[in-house]
């Protein structure tokens, strides 16, 4: 394992970041106290600059504004430093996703509306430290994009991912399947070589996951962000898990930082995308 003495999310720093809200152990999972938790696995601390906190302060009194009330934290998925999910063992990456769901839990179950849950790799993508680790923003209202997307699904007769699922397991937009996972390149990518992974059941969120779907997930997140790297040289990318408690689709997005987002696309919504989904699957179903 590799641990750089100055960055504060390596094993041995454990001081130079807030306490621990959860530290996991092949023991058990704990919270800091007055002394740091050593010997972690994965570790969940207070982000530094958050974007929400539970007592914020009151919004302007020009607008009418909702407070930033909710939580935010770091989950830092490995203490080894020159790690990343394209080159974590299928253990890791596994542990990960149940971290995830663990974190998940706790927010939801503490009354949160909508818990964020995404990754930014690589500088480009939005990451300030290098060492592995995801962001958690717990909010205490649904946004917009998803609040858009479930009244779209409840005026469907019947669930749209469940068919992108079933019909794009056979398309030349296929990546690879994972068990009762699917991942491929969605017809309508916003990125070049974008990646959903997808579940053929129709599953809400982390919590819904059994065993076995959990260690797919796990494994099929891995091979995707493997692939990636192999076939790209390690990008920036941003993936985001998408999830609610009820009436969605559980789904993981995967978006290379390897173009920008420029005039049009902030004009218009639309997205250009150099690179077609058909082409962007077969180079990735190509990387051994």
């Amino acid at each position: 394992m590799r641990a750089s003495k100055e960055c504060p999310f390596c094993p041995g720093n454990e001081e130079m970041t807030p306490r621990a809200l959860a530290v996991y152990r092949e023991d058990g999972v704990f919270a800091d106290g007055e002394t740091r938790i050593r010997g972690w696995w994965a570790r969940c601390i207070p982000n530094m600059y958050p974007a929400v906190v539970q007592s914020p302060a009151a919004p302007t009194p020009e607008w009418v504004a909702v407070p930033a009330r909710g939580g935010h934290e770091v989950i830092i998925e490995s203490p080894d430093h020159e790690s990343s999910p394209a080159t974590f063992d299928y253990e890791t990456a596994i542990r990960m996703i149940s971290v995830y769901a663990d974190r998940y839990r706790y927010h939801v179950e503490h009354g949160s509306s909508y818990v964020s849950i995404f990754k930014n790799w690589g500088r480009e993508a939005g990451a300030s430290l290098s060492h592995t680790h995801t962001q958690l923003i717990a909010l205490p209202l649904v946004p917009p994009l998803v609040m858009r997307e479930i009244s779209s699904i409840s005026s469907m007769p019947a669930c749209p991912y469940c068919t992108i699922a079933e019909r794009e397991s056979s398309s030349e937009r296929l990546i690879f399947r994972e068990g009762e996972w699917v991942c491929i390149a969605p017809f309508y990518s916003q990125t070049p070589y974008e990646m959903w992974i997808l579940p053929f059941k129709h599953i809400s969120n982390l919590l819904e996951l059994n065993d076995s779907m959990l260690v797919g997930l796990g494994r099929a997140l891995k091979e995707a962000l493997r692939r990636l790297s192999a076939l790209l040289n390690d990008p920036p990318y941003n993936y985001m898990l998408f999830q609610m408690g009820s009436n969605y689709h559980l789904n993981i997005r995967i978006q290379p930082a390897i173009t920008r987002i420029a005039g049009f696309e902030k004009n218009t919504g639309i997205y250009i995308n150099p690179v077609p989904p058909e082409q962007a699957a077969s180079e990735l179903r190509s990387v051994s």
